[in-house]
């Protein structure tokens, strides 16, 4: 027993010794600080896991939320300088339209601006940036580069009411602009007016236009107002036929108000 125990006790030694004096003691407390390197990074993924899931999805959503907010931006800023356009050009082309324009010489012109409203959509009425103070007055007719839009109803010194030709209440001797045949149109509502008394004799077909007068003083002859769009033959002495403004009302930004400057 007693030479088990020095055996023993010479083991021992030896591997204290050879544990600190050998390759071995680097290796364990390399593997000891790796093994605890990584019990600690795996404690720290588990413990931070949920939190870090969390987080990237806040930050996604975040970042999704501004990307969708500068889209829109773009977009709007684009709409806007598309709008700016073409109010530049369509107020160039009213201004050469005003200056170079013959038809226009025995009247006296404003520019305005219009401005869509409940009205427009309801009873075919414009609202325009130009009122009493600028000369504008009850009566006086509204034309801009394509043709006739139609006549003051009402003003105050800041703004005044344009009946459209398609308003029920407008009406407005017309000739048809090859055959030079007179007819009474009115509007009906709905973008559209209808065209009466016509001469059974006086050929008119769909894609025909109809322009002013120029008998009545309020316009000048031959400013272009309505296109055919369906003909009726009635059974008495005269046709009808139902017709569209040549100008497009939901893209009205410059016009022009025109007063005879003869009355």
């Amino acid at each position: 027993m007693l030479r088990l125990r020095v055996w023993l006790l010479i083991a021992a030694m030896a591997l204290i010794l050879l544990d600190k004096f050998s390759f071995i003691s680097k290796f364990r407390d390399v593997v000891a600080i790796y093994v605890h390197k990584q019990v600690v990074m795996l404690e720290y993924k588990i413990i931070s896991y949920p939190k870090l899931v969390f987080l990237q999805k806040n930050t996604q959503k975040k970042l999704e939320t501004e990307n969708i907010q500068l889209r829109q931006q773009v977009e709007k800023d684009a709409l806007l300088l598309k709008q700016q356009n073409n109010q530049s050009t369509d107020a160039k082309e009213i201004e050469n339209l005003n200056s170079e324009s013959e038809l226009y010489n025995n009247f006296k012109i404003t520019m305005a601006r219009g401005i869509i409203d409940v009205n427009y959509l309801v009873n075919s009425k414009l609202l325009i940036d130009r009122g009493s103070s600028k000369g504008i007055n009850l009566g006086s007719t509204v034309v801009n580069k394509d043709g006739v839009i139609g006549q003051i109803s009402s003003v105050n010194p800041n703004n005044a009411q344009v009946v459209l030709i398609t308003n029920p209440d407008y009406k407005i001797y017309l000739q048809n602009q090859v055959t030079k045949s007179k007819m009474l149109a009115s509007g009906i509502g709905n973008n559209n007016m209808q065209v009466k008394y016509i001469n059974k004799a006086d050929k008119i077909s769909v894609g025909d236009i109809l322009v002013t007068t120029g008998l009545d003083d309020l316009y000048p002859a031959n400013i272009p107002v309505a296109r055919v769009s369906k003909v009726f033959y009635e059974n008495n002495g005269f046709n009808s036929a139902i017709c569209e403004p040549v100008v497009n009302f939901n893209k009205l930004q410059y016009l022009l108000v025109l007063k005879n400057a003869q009355q």
